[in-house]
């Protein structure tokens, strides 16, 4: 019996030395997380995506600015032609057939609009900036989920560390207790229990081991890399708003889904300002030249050279103007709310965050001191099965509490972490924190170039509603 509870102590003494070995696990790594993240940042799917977005609609707007220019038509032609009529009759040369060559070119300039080039050059100069939005909400989206999964890989690492001491106790337990039943001081019903123990342990560890494979795929998928281990990234309590109102108030105002709302909105504005432009004329000017041979009914060659001045003007269309521009009115109202929604669910996802962070401190606090208790539990159970006081259940169920405190202490660590890094990224500031720069395309701001002015604060157009 006495060789039976060596071997025992031995275990127990290994279970309680696993947080030096789980930190072992993370003292050798192949990435960082600044790593990691500048990987995605180059390379992830989602980020170039929102990118080549970005350049499309910039050239959406090149198209817009084109509209200002001229446009010049050229077009040449050869034939033949039989024209018969009272003319060429009494002429006598109507069975002559006409071959006519003809070249002529058309620039036209329309000079004045009203409005309707200069909406939609600011409607494109809107999108061009809430596109360049959506590729700093998308990097730090990114940014986050591979941090999320980063921290996940060295949650499990440590997880896969603990279940491999739990194997370990449970693997020694059971070869003492195998020794004690030959030397008839264990029952076999003592050993069975420890070997389903044992069993439920293995299944733990391979348990344990999945998710780590798991968190690893994740994060190649995200990052492109593929990290076999890992460094504990830096705490980020430095850079945290100060308070729960502040990042609230940080996420209503610089959360890039927010603003690229607003974009959407001052789009929409650009778009009833195109539409209002329909109520009035275009005036602009052409000039048209022709040259040719046997054209227009006529042999010979012709010289044909116009300039003028022209208004073009609808005065009826069914009232398609009118429903038009009460459209793009009630698309404007409809973005309007589309950002209102926007501003509350950022405020909820910082109030979120932070409650997160919160909770998973004093959750921690009340963790660490629950596995001192399982430390010390243990080694008092240990003492009395020593001496017959406590049965090896009594043994079994303090070292399956101490492995599960441990599980979630270590949990309790990495989500309070992560909780640091989503209040950072629900506020607009997790790769500035890290020093890290968005997606190419980022922080375009077309509108101040194109000159939109100040953001409209409600819609004050003229509206009625449909019949």
């Amino acid at each position: 019996m006495k060789k039976t509870l060596t071997g025992f102590a031995a275990a127990a003494l290994l279970a309680t030395a696993s947080p030096a070995v789980m930190a072992q696990q993370t003292s050798d790594g192949n990435y960082s997380l600044q790593e990691a993240i500048e990987a995605a940042i180059m390379s992830n799917p989602e980020i170039m995506q929102a990118q080549y977005n970005t350049e499309a609609i910039q050239f959406e707007r090149e198209q817009a600015q084109s509209l200002y220019y001229p446009t010049v038509d050229i077009e040449a032609s050869a034939g033949i032609r039989r024209l018969e009529n009272n003319t060429r009759r009494n002429l006598g040369i109507a069975d002559n057939e006409l071959y006519p060559v003809e070249a002529q070119g058309i620039v036209d300039w329309t000079a004045f609009d009203f409005g309707r080039r200069r909406g939609e050059v600011l409607r494109q100069a809107a999108r061009v900036d809430g596109a360049s939005l959506r590729v700093v909400e998308r990097s730090e989206f990114i940014a986050l989920q591979v941090t999320r999964q980063y921290l996940d890989m060295l949650l499990q690492q440590r997880i896969v560390a603990a279940s491999e001491d739990n194997r370990a106790f449970h693997q020694a337990l059971v070869n003492d207790l195998a020794q004690g039943v030959e030397q008839e001081s264990i029952s076999v019903a003592d050993l069975q229990q420890a070997e389903e123990r044992l069993q439920s342990a293995i299944v733990r560890e391979e348990e344990a081991k999945e998710s780590f494979a798991v968190a690893q795929n994740s994060l190649r998928r995200l990052a492109g890399l593929t990290v076999y281990n890992g460094t504990l990234p830096a705490d980020m309590s430095s850079s945290l708003p100060s308070s729960r109102e502040q990042a609230i108030g940080m996420a209503r105002t610089d959360n890039p889904l927010v603003r690229e709302a607003q974009a959407d909105v001052d789009a929409a504005h650009g778009m009833i300002m195109s539409a209002k432009g329909e109520y009035y004329p275009t005036i602009g000017v052409d000039f048209r030249g022709r040259i040719g041979d046997d054209i227009d009914g006529f042999s010979g060659e012709t010289n044909d050279l116009q300039a003028r001045v022209y208004m073009r003007w609808n005065l009826a269309d069914g009232g398609l103007k009118r429903a038009r521009y009460q459209e793009m009115v009630h698309r404007a109202s409809q973005a309007r709310y589309a950002l209102h929604e926007r501003t509350r669910q950022a405020e909820e996802d910082a109030a979120n965050a932070w409650t997160a962070l919160e909770a998973q401190q004093n959750i921690g606090r009340a963790l660490a001191r629950q596995s001192e208790v399982t430390d010390d539990l243990l080694l008092s159970y240990r003492s009395q099965f020593d001496v017959g006081r406590r049965s090896l259940l009594d043994v079994l169920d303090a070292q399956n509490t101490r492995y599960n405190t441990q599980v979630r202490l270590e949990t309790s660590r990495f989500s309070q972490l992560f909780a640091q890094y989503q209040v950072l990224a629900a506020t607009n500031r997790l790769l500035s924190s890290m020093n890290i720069a968005p997606g190419a395309g980022a922080g375009k701001n077309e509108r101040d170039r194109f000159e939109y002015g100040p953001s409209k604060d409600a819609e004050t157009d003229y509206r009625r509603y449909a019949n």
